[in-house]
């Protein structure tokens, strides 16, 4: 057993395991690029009594060197997961806590909720259950690589005081077990353990239709067990959305036609911080060659009000040497908003061709208003494009909420 170590892969995988924090949901990094779908506007614009109170209006063009800038489809969200994690008490683990694994080196981690109320692996017993017999492995001598509280933290990773983490010996394979504690453990403190299963073929795979919603769209997320790929049928099933403070909604799994899924209307209130994410958190149990495996993912999404709307189709005004565009935007509140689209101009051949992405943004008050969008004629000019010019793929952004509103 090498003790107080810690590799870089070790620390890494402890770190892919859920941690412990007010708001878990905003130290998601991953998704969150948000793309939506492509949404082409008919040229005119409706007669709309006009708020000319917008101000500060600015406008960037770039021009397209990539084809994937102009992929503004609608991306779905999907997450898989080896791992899962239960929350017990001192008191519990005294008596022994129940852990299956279906991959040999699983790697657990132990975070107290106080922050301080630290378990080292050294003082843990693993109990191994293989055909009948048990076989007990005492202060760690189980564990191939133990992280101690005060290594943990020298990490760097962020984990929160109080942390410590091991991984399972190989030498003990996959199956059941029972991890322990000694009585040293205060009986009434609160951990979360997290098992990261990592070589176990066993996954749950949640997908979402979408990573960005407004109130009142509704949740689509499928949940599926595979085990080497096959389809596993899933005998439990609960779950709850998390908003970025912490607070929980209760959801609904129903059967698919190979796993569960969610569809539900949101309508509970926003946050009102830009950026932050909320989190569909989800826990099964499935059946894999007799064994009992339990796995625990999150879906992360943004979810926002629809502060503002398009009023009308954007219209393409002047010649190619002063080029712009109006969006009408219906704004619920006062707040600065962003226009963003492609423009493109015709070839020689008579072909319709992308030139350049132009985001535009202003401070609109409440009511009717409008976006204009200044093309760069420079960019217009060096490509040799030239009328008719068409609009495309427009979206509207709140940029205070750090959202999208429509497209």
């Amino acid at each position: 057993m090498r003790k107080l170590t810690i590799t870089a892969s070790l620390a890494l995988a402890l770190a892919s395991t859920t941690a412990i924090a007010q708001n878990s949901v905003q130290n998601v990094k991953a998704n969150t690029g948000y793309v939506y779908s492509e949404q082409d506007f008919e040229r005119g614009v409706a007669n709309l009594p006009m708020n000319t109170n917008a101000f500060n209006s600015v406008s960037y063009s770039f021009a397209i060197t990539d084809p994937r800038m102009l992929d503004m489809s609608q991306k779905q969200s999907h997450t898989q997961s080896r791992e899962f994690s239960m929350d017990v008490t001192g008191a519990q683990l005294q008596k022994g806590i129940n852990l299956s694994t279906s991959g040999k080196g699983a790697l657990v981690r132990i975070s107290a909720f106080d922050g301080k109320s630290a378990i080292e692996p050294r003082s843990l017993d693993i109990i191994s259950h293989k055909a009948g017999k048990q076989t007990t492995f005492a202060k760690g001598s189980g564990f191939d690589t133990i992280v101690d509280s005060q290594a943990m933290q020298k990490t760097g990773m962020g984990f929160q005081r109080g942390t410590t983490g091991f991984k399972m010996a190989d030498n003990l394979g996959q199956g059941q077990f029972t991890l322990k504690a000694g009585k040293d453990v205060n009986a009434n403190s609160r951990y979360r353990i997290n098992v990261f299963d990592k070589n176990s073929d066993t996954e749950l795979h949640l997908t979402a239709n979408k990573n960005a919603y407004l109130q009142s769209d509704k949740l689509h997320v499928s949940a599926k067990v595979f085990d080497q790929g096959d389809t596993q049928k899933i005998r439990h099933i609960n779950g709850q959305i998390v908003s970025p403070d912490g607070s929980t909604h209760n959801v609904i799994f129903s059967k698919s036609a190979d796993g569960y899924q969610v569809n539900m209307p949101l309508n509970m209130p926003a946050s009102k911080k830009p950026g932050v994410l909320w989190e569909l958190e989800t826990e099964v149990e499935t059946m894999v060659d007799g064994q009992m495996v339990k796995r625990n993912g999150r879906v992360p999404f943004a979810y926002t009000y629809q502060t503002a709307k398009f009023a009308g189709s954007a219209q393409l005004m002047g010649a190619a040497d002063n080029l712009t565009a109006m969006v009408p935007v219906q704004a619920v509140s006062d707040g600065r908003y962003e226009v963003r689209g492609v423009l493109y101009a015709t070839n020689h051949k008579g072909q319709r061709v992308p030139v350049m992405v132009t985001h535009s943004a202003a401070n609109l008050s409440a009511g009717n208003g409008a976006i204009v969008m200044q093309f760069d004629t420079a960019l217009l000019a060096k490509s040799g494009l030239k009328a008719p010019f068409s609009l495309d793929q427009v979206q509207l952004r709140d940029q205070t909420q750090m959202a999208v509103l429509a497209q």
